[in-house]
């Protein structure tokens, strides 16, 4: 790969870096930033234009690369909602009302979340002043809340809190993810809590994609009466997953097919090659035919976009194939990696936050696995009959994706399904079938109903096909090798021992090639360095649960839990991550009301209410009065290391210490925060320790 042809990616590395010291780093805007940058350009102007010796090039590279470092740093901090001057936060101790207007669609889940830019606040509406800012709101899902759309003005009353950081161990950081929305804090709002002040702000451009998405759901959701295949047609041709099922969404993605449930770079593609499969039939010649092409390419490419709403997939294909046809105007042979690094440093620089956003990272790595994997694959290929060469490309295009983001798959969802190529094959045939099928069931519809009645009776038979497959391939024996732990640091080097080996083998150079595989063998190395480390590991972790209780015992790689009866989805969401970053092999599941009699789950952990035993740790766990109080009976004392209450036992700390005395007590999320707060003054009082999981999240012991 020659660097100088490809001058976007060179430029697109530093200021990359930029933004990427600009996340990790907290910084507060001084104001000295603008003179650094104005600094900075007038030397970089200096240099361009000064007549230096030969030996001397690089000068001004370097010091175009520090230019760009320093302009994505101050950049990035610029962007950052909490800098502006009016933000807001220095009003929240006083606010109680707060006006503002939804900036884009609201997202529909068990609550309705509704991103709102603050324009006022104040105590009350006759006191409110300008302000800036975003909210996140969350509304109870009923027939008035549901009535709000992109460009509505509403007021609220409610209590404006900083959005939470995550409760339970390796959890995803939801706090983390708003910022970079560039979201910090957030409301919950009562349905008599906020009034419509006035509709139709915002951008007509944006409201009208919208209102174009909402009436193609209405003709799906007519045409797909079940919920699981109207969810998958919602999602391919539109985009929209909000009505997908925890059920759907684990078996598209333990199957490696969750990407074809957006409207990404996969489906502008298809389109794409579609678009030009017919203007290369029609009669345009020369540069003015081919300037003619272009543009009703871009047409239609940007109608597609705005017509599926402009989610953030397909405006990044969009942008990608833009620049693509506009350097194919300009020049005749436009480098892919040119393409590539000029679409993402156009939308950096309209969101630095990207960056950080896996949609992002994982895009690009896939479309880059696609160029860089895909001609080396097929130019080593068996030579096959046309009809399963066909066949072919679509699994090699499928394996060089998989290739471009195995380390941020593993990274971001700690697992690799191993059918992914089978999965592929059904996802990327019936997708391009629906969405050409889709997209006449859309004309039909309003030109005739009767051939879309029977038409959308024919793609809903096949989404329901695609699904039990999908569904077939999920239970498939080894169909998913899941609780890889891979940090940060190590899927930057998995994808330099990528890199390195792929470049060693196709130039036939052994320097790369032993880089990259000596890269590999520090990772594996790190890997069992770290089973050693979990072989000999105690850990006990109270978790976080909503309305429920869950203690995961660590004896090495076995886990002894005990717990109430939780969902799938309740574990997933508190262990499951904390499981995979210890390492957990063996798992063995017990529940606080199952016995009443002595249970030895191993050598170190044993369990008879309310007392449990790990290793030499014993904890008493109180959830009804009758662990304390027994008649008139005098009751043995047990010194406990650990108390902890949950269930809201109508017991006072006092009467605990009497019969289990602690220097430490936990209070779970089964307890009333009233009741918590009494408790919590009771210990100030007496001296012992305390930790509130509601508030302060998972309480976790390692020894």
């Amino acid at each position: 790969m020659n660097l100088t042809a490809i001058p976007a990616l060179r430029l697109l590395l530093p200021f990359g870096i930029g933004i990427g010291m600009a996340g990790s780093v907290e910084y507060k805007v001084c104001g000295l930033e603008e003179y650094l940058l104005v600094g900075g350009g007038a030397a970089l102007c200096y240099l361009a234009f000064y007549k230096y010796e030969f030996r001397y090039r690089w000068v001004f590279g370097t010091a175009c690369s520090i230019f760009l470092v320093l302009f994505g740093f101050v950049y990035t901090n610029w962007h950052n909602e909490l800098n502006q001057s009016e933000h807001f936060a220095d009003s929240i101790p006083t606010a109680g009302y707060t006006v503002g207007t939804i900036y884009d669609a609201p997202s529909r889940g068990n609550r309705l979340k509704v991103p709102l830019r603050v324009e006022a606040t104040g105590t009350n509406f006759d006191s409110l002043r300008p302000s800036t800012g975003n909210l996140i709101l969350f509304l109870p899902r009923t027939a008035q809340t549901e009535q709000l759309h992109y460009g509505d003005r509403i007021g609220i009353q409610a209590t404006i809190r900083l959005t939470e950081p995550p409760k339970n161990p390796h959890a995803f950081d939801y706090q983390r993810y708003l910022h970079f929305q560039n979201i910090h804090h957030q409301a919950f709002v009562q349905e008599d809590s906020f009034f419509v002040l006035s509709t139709g702000h915002g951008y007509s451009i944006w409201r009208q994609a919208f209102n174009w998405r909402d009436q193609l759901l209405s003709i799906l959701q007519e045409h797909f009466p079940n919920q699981d295949e109207y969810a998958v047609a919602s999602a391919l041709l539109v985009g929209y997953k909000d009505d997908l099922s925890e059920d759907l969404r684990t078996a598209y993605a333990e199957t490696g097919s969750m990407h074809a449930l957006a409207v990404s770079g996969t489906h502008v593609s298809m389109l794409y090659a579609a678009i030009m499969f017919l203007l290369l039939r029609l009669p345009l010649y020369g540069r003015k035919g081919r300037l003619i092409e272009i543009l009703i390419a871009l047409v239609l490419i940007w109608g597609f976009t705005f017509i599926t709403g402009a989610t953030a997939s397909v405006l990044r294909a969009s942008v990608m194939f833009s620049i693509f046809l506009v350097g194919r105007a300009a020049f005749k042979n436009t480098s892919v990696w040119n393409t590539l690094g000029s679409s993402a440093f156009i939308l950096l620089v309209y969101n630095p936050y990207l960056l950080f956003d896996a949609g992002f990272q994982l895009s690009y790595a896939a479309v880059a696995g696609m160029v860089y994997f895909y001609p080396l694959f097929y130019k080593h290929s068996p030579v096959l009959p046309k009809y399963l060469d066909e066949c072919w490309k679509v699994l090699l295009v499928g394996f060089a994706a998989q290739l471009g983001t195995l380390p941020l798959s593993l990274y971001y969802f700690h697992q690799f399904p191993v059918y992914f190529w089978l999965a592929g094959w059904i996802v990327v045939f019936g997708g391009a079938v629906f969405m050409a099928g889709g997209a006449l069931l859309v004309l039909f519809d309003l030109l005739c109903p009767f051939l879309a009645k029977w038409l959308g009776l024919g793609l809903y038979y096949m989404l329901w096909a695609m699904n039990q497959i999908i569904f077939k391939i999920q239970h498939l024996p080894g169909s998913v090798v899941s609780g890889i732990w891979l940090a940060a640091w190590g899927a930057t080097l998995l994808y330099i021992a990528i890199v390195c080996i792929s470049a060693g083998l196709e130039a036939k150079r052994d320097r790369p090639l032993w880089i990259g595989i000596s890269l590999l063998m520090v990772l594996l190395l790190t890997r069992e360095l770290r089973a050693m480390r979990q072989h000999d590991q105690k850990q006990m972790a109270i978790y976080s649960v909503n309305k429920g209780r869950l203690i995961d015992f660590f004896d090495g790689t076995s886990v002894f839990s005990l717990s109430d009866t939780l969902t799938k989805k309740q574990i997933m969401f508190a262990a499951q991550s904390n499981r995979w970053a210890a390492g957990m092999l063996d798992h063995t599941n017990l529940f606080f009301a199952s016995s009443q009699h002595l249970i030895s789950a191993s050598a170190n952990f044993y369990y008879q209410p309310p007392l449990a035993q790990f290793f030499n740790y014993r904890i008493a766990i109180i959830d009804h009065p009758k662990w304390v109080r027994h008649g008139t009976r005098e009751r043995i004392q047990i010194p406990v290391d650990l108390l902890l209450i949950s269930k809201n036992p109508k017991l006072s700390i006092l009467e605990c210490q009497k019969i289990f005395p602690t220097q430490r007590i936990i209070f779970d999320n089964t307890n009333s925060h009233r009741k918590v707060e009494t408790w919590k003054k009771e210990c100030l009082a007496m001296g012992i320790a305390f930790h509130d999981v509601r508030e302060h999240g998972a309480w976790v012991l390692h020894e």
